[in-house]
């Protein structure tokens, strides 16, 4: 098991204690209550993660990604409605609008709603817990591989802010660049990619123009011709 691999399945791991600080409900109540959390501040985390890393938190950090990849499954057969940018959208108004409204009005509350610390500290929070993750388990195991992050994933919203943050400003963050003249387009990068993103045509055209990568690096582990690589850039 390598390292992202390692990490990832240890958030997975630590998600009976972590489930709360990424619940987009909780974040939502807490922004209508005009309450400041950790939530607030694990997600503008990730904003910052994406303008210097690009989609490292998805592959990385997230639970329900490591969640995910333990289910065996294949790459969904046909295109699935992209509906992450209206979750992603409608989330983040309900999180924005009380603020612009009224901003926070109330003590800063680290913990709020997660007074206990540990998300699962009771038989209804364990039945919530099963309830989530059997749900992802059955999505991924029905329509395919990361389907979940690749086409429903209300979070994504923020890793899109801070991917354009960085470009806006300029900044270098990490990105896998191509050698198309090296490439004999055996497209094992595109059969092996967690997000179903076209790999093998990228590389062809030598144009890496994609916001949906996690720099999860399986198109780098599995090509044997040196195409790929992971650089600071622009």
């Amino acid at each position: 098991m390598n390292l992202r691999k390692s990490i990832s399945f240890l958030s997975f791991i630590l998600l009976p204690i972590t489930l709360n600080y990424f619940a987009p409900v909780l974040i939502v109540q807490a922004s209508f209550e005009k309450t400041f959390t950790i939530m607030h501040i694990i997600f503008l985390l990730m904003i910052l993660s994406a303008i210097f890393f690009g989609g490292s938190w998805c592959s990385y950090i997230c639970p329900f990604g490591a969640l995910q990849e333990l289910v065996p499954t294949t790459k969904p057969k046909h295109k699935l409605p992209n509906l992450k940018w209206l979750t992603g959208g409608v989330f983040l108004t309900l999180i924005i609008a009380p603020l612009i409204m009224h901003g926070f009005q109330k003590v800063i509350l680290p913990y709020h709603m997660v007074d206990t610390k540990v998300s699962v500290s009771s038989f209804h929070d364990l039945i919530r817990y099963y309830i989530i993750t059997i749900s992802i388990v059955l999505i991924t195991i029905v329509l395919g591989k990361r389907t979940w992050c690749q086409y429903i994933c209300p979070m994504y919203i923020f890793n899109y802010i801070g991917m354009n943050i960085g470009r806006l400003l300029k900044l270098p963050s990490l990105k896998i660049t191509c050698k198309s003249e090296k490439c004999t387009q055996c497209k094992k990068c595109t059969n092996n990619c967690l997000m179903g993103i076209e790999v093998a045509d990228m590389v062809k055209t030598n144009n890496w123009n994609t916001k949906e990568c996690i720099q999860c690096g399986e198109c780098l582990n599995v090509c044997k011709c040196d195409v790929l690589k992971r650089k600071w850039k622009k």
